[in-house]
């Protein structure tokens, strides 16, 4: 069946060169696989887009530039990210010169730590903890994840050919189409399933680095309990970072299940009580001028516009309007069905599919939209290297098919009647069908 309509499990433990791994860790090891899902991203446009809102970041921020203060926070962000799952994208760690309490990860692995929230924490493993957690949101690439699901569900998907299964070059549009990545990136909530998931990936690369995992659950409870007072800056965290009873409750699990002798890793150093008493020393930023990292992220898009990826300006922000919507059934053995739609060049059209078509013959074998694979070379397949049962797609007289699957979104540089098709040899003795519905804006 198709990926795209499964959720993956998830905690897998990287390998550890210098300290123990128990049998249960790696049985785990060997079971989970993270980063999946839907996203419109490739992992190349993600490192791309981090770098340059990071590198914009930079210019909004005051960044705490004592040089052992960064080389503390540094030395234990590239620890845990060389122990994580995606260790060699190449990590960045800043130290925001701010008293909000809050802590931030781009996508592709920059990752922001405010001063305030170093203040806050009562140990080197509370601070390993937040890092550890913002690291695993990186390795389960939830941020683009969140994106993909927000362009998806506001129908806001923009450019040509882009579409579920075919990643986008021109990232800078489609982020533009949300209002630009701090609008995205402000009001994102991760789900509970990608939360439970940075705590456990992130206290898997606790223990790998040698921090007592025990340490994550502290300054979470702390961070929670600071929410709580009024007028409190660890509201910001929290907000995006919520933690209901039941993520305690689950960490603590962990921690007697899988880490039962982790009590012997480092919670603290001197280093740590170093940087307290010299962050102490700094004079904080006067409030009316002081620059915070959340205020930062939302004015990332409201410069002027960002420049996308190539040089292209992002899209403004603008709402759908569908000049026309349409649902119909394919059959599983149709090769060529007749939409009734004319499509015009630069229309945007959204077709999403759902169904099962029998491909085999007094089978039960079938498959959804996105087909199934190693069925044959294909030869006299609408496109011989699609898979067989695929939904697909053809404007006109136009010469050559496209694989629609389950989710496409392009717009159209061609015009004349949409088509819809099953790719296969023979359809004719195919089962089942397709449910489809058309878009066209």
């Amino acid at each position: 069946m198709s990926r795209r309509h499964l959720w993956l499990s998830v905690f897998v433990i990287g390998l550890l060169v210098f300290l123990p791994v128990t049998g249960a860790v790696a049985a785990e090891k060997k079971q989970e696989k993270v980063g999946g899902g839907l996203n419109f991203f490739s992992e190349q446009q993600e490192k791309a887009m981090g770098k340059q809102y990071s590198d914009e970041l930079k210019t909004k921020l005051d960044l705490v530039q004592d040089s052992f203060v960064y080389s503390y926070i540094n030395q234990i962000g590239q620890k845990l990210a060389q122990n994580s799952l995606r260790p060699d994208i190449g990590y960045e760690f800043q130290v925001v010169n701010t008293g909000e309490i809050n802590a931030f990860a781009l996508p592709g692995g920059y990752i922001y730590i405010n001063r305030g929230l170093i203040n806050t924490a009562g140990s080197e493993s509370e601070v390993a903890g937040v890092i550890g957690h913002e690291i695993a949101h990186v390795v389960g690439r939830h941020s683009t994840n969140q994106m993909s699901k927000q362009l998806l569900l506001t129908g806001l998907v923009m450019g040509a050919g882009i579409g579920v299964g075919a990643k986008s070059e021109r990232w800078g549009e489609i982020i533009g189409a949300l209002g630009g990545v701090g609008v995205a990136l402000t009001s994102m909530k991760f789900s509970r399933d990608h939360e439970r998931q940075a705590d456990r990936l992130g206290m898997a690369t606790m223990v790998q680095s040698g921090y007592d995992p025990s340490g994550m659950i502290s300054m979470f409870q702390r961070l929670n309990t600071e929410s709580m007072k009024k007028g409190s800056s660890a509201m910001t965290f929290m907000s995006t970072h919520p933690l209901p009873a039941e993520r305690v409750k689950n960490m603590e699990a962990e921690v007697r299940s899988q880490y039962a002798s982790a009590a012997a890793l480092t919670k603290t150093t001197r280093s740590f009580e170093m940087v307290k008493e010299r962050m102490a020393a700094m004079p904080m930023p006067p409030p009316q001028q002081e620059k915070t990292l959340s205020a930062a992220l939302a004015s990332l898009d409201q410069d002027g516009g960002s420049q996308a990826a190539g040089g292209a300006a992002a899209a403004p922000a603008s709402r759908p309007v569908y000049t026309g919507r349409k649902a119909l059934a394919v059959p599983g053995d149709t090769a060529w069905l007749d939409t009734g739609i004319d499509l015009v060049p630069g229309q945007v059209v959204e077709i999403m599919a759902k169904g099962q078509v029998y491909y085999k013959r007094n089978s039960k074998v079938f498959c959804d939209p996105d087909g199934a694979p190693g069925t044959g070379s294909g030869f006299w397949k609408p496109i011989p290297k699609a898979n067989t049962g695929t939904l697909i797609g053809r404007i006109g007289d136009n010469p050559g098919a496209f694989v629609i699957g389950s989710m496409r979104v392009f717009q159209t540089n061609v015009g004349g009647r949409l088509a819809l098709g099953i790719n296969d040899d023979n359809a004719t003795d195919n089962l089942g069908g397709y449910q489809v519905y058309i878009l066209v804006r």
